[in-house]
C-alpha cells in the first residue's frame, strides 16, 4: 500500500507539472497573441511623425501671416543649403559675367566652378578643408580649418539666397504672386521678393507646384551691379577630394 501511495503521488504530482506546463504554455500562447499585432513604438516614425507636427504647426503659423498656402508650402524647402541640390547659371558683377556650376550635398560639403571666355576658377569645401584651383587642369592648393587667410576668390553664386519665411520673418521681406510660369519643364509658382531693409535688392522665385522646391532663382541688386541667375535640381550629390593635391602655404 506504502509503495502504491508513492507511486500514485508521484504520477500525481508529474500530471500536476504535466498541467502546470500546459498552462503556462497557453498563458505564452495568447500572450504572444495579444501583442504580435500590437504596433511597436519605432524612433525613427516617432522622429518623422514629430517633424511633420512642427512642420504643421508652423505652415499654420505661416499662414496666418501671409495667407498663402503655396508660399508657405515652399517655406518648408525654402533653407536651400539642407537639401542635396546641383546648379548652373550666370553671375555678374562689375568685373563682368560668368557662367557657374555647383554642386551641395547637404551636409555642408560644397563644389562650385566659375568660367569664362579665359579663365575658370574652382572650389570644393569637403569635410572641414578647402580645396582651390586657378585654372583648369592645374594643381588644387589645400587649406585646413585651421588656416586664417583663405583667399575668397570663388564666391558662392548662392550666398546672397537668405531669404527667411516664417510667421516672425513677414516684416522683412515682401512676397508678391506674380502667377504661373513654365520652369524646369513643368508648372511653377513665380513670385517676386523685396527685402525690406535694402530696397535696391530684387528676386524671383520659382517653385514647383508639386514638391514646392526652388527650381531657378533671379538675383539683382541695382546698388551694386550684381546679379545672378541660377536653375535647380536636386538629388544625390557626391563630391571628392580633387587631385593633384598640394598643402598652400599661409
Amino acid at each position: 500500500m506504502t509503495k502504491l501511495f508513492r507511486d500514485e503521488n508521484g504520477l500525481g504530482r508529474s500530471v500536476l507539472v504535466v498541467a502546470i506546463i500546459v498552462v503556462l504554455a497557453i498563458a505564452g500562447v495568447v500572450t504572444w497573441s495579444l501583442t504580435k499585432n500590437k504596433p511597436k513604438t519605432n524612433p525613427t516614425n516617432l522622429a518623422a511623425a514629430t517633424s511633420l507636427a512642427v512642420a504643421s504647426s508652423e505652415t499654420s503659423a505661416c499662414i496666418t501671416a501671409y495667407h498663402d498656402s503655396e508660399l508657405c508650402s515652399y517655406a518648408n524647402n525654402v533653407d536651400l543649403f539642407n537639401h542635396a541640390f546641383q546648379s548652373s547659371g550666370t553671375a555678374s558683377n562689375a568685373s563682368g559675367t560668368a557662367s557657374f556650376e555647383m554642386k551641395n550635398d547637404g551636409n555642408g560639403n560644397q563644389q562650385i566652378s566659375y568660367t569664362t571666355a579665359s579663365s575658370q576658377l574652382s572650389l570644393i569645401k569637403l569635410n572641414g578643408d578647402t580645396y582651390i584651383q586657378t585654372s583648369s587642369g592645374t594643381t588644387w592648393l589645400e587649406y585646413t580649418p585651421s588656416d586664417t587667410n583663405i583667399p575668397n576668390i570663388v564666391p558662392n553664386p548662392t550666398s546672397y539666397f537668405n531669404m527667411t519665411i516664417s510667421s516672425t520673418s513677414a516684416k522683412d521681406y515682401n512676397f508678391s504672386k506674380v502667377g504661373t510660369a513654365a520652369c524646369g519643364g513643368q508648372s511653377c509658382m513665380e513670385y517676386s521678393v523685396l527685402v525690406v531693409a535694402k530696397p535696391s535688392i530684387t528676386q524671383h522665385v520659382f517653385f514647383d507646384t508639386s514638391n514646392h522646391q526652388l527650381m531657378e532663382w533671379e538675383y539683382s541688386d541695382a546698388s551694386t551691379g550684381g546679379s545672378v541667375n541660377a536653375t535647380f535640381t536636386y538629388g544625390p550629390v557626391n563630391i571628392a577630394k580633387p587631385s593633384p593635391v598640394e598643402l598652400a602655404t599661409t
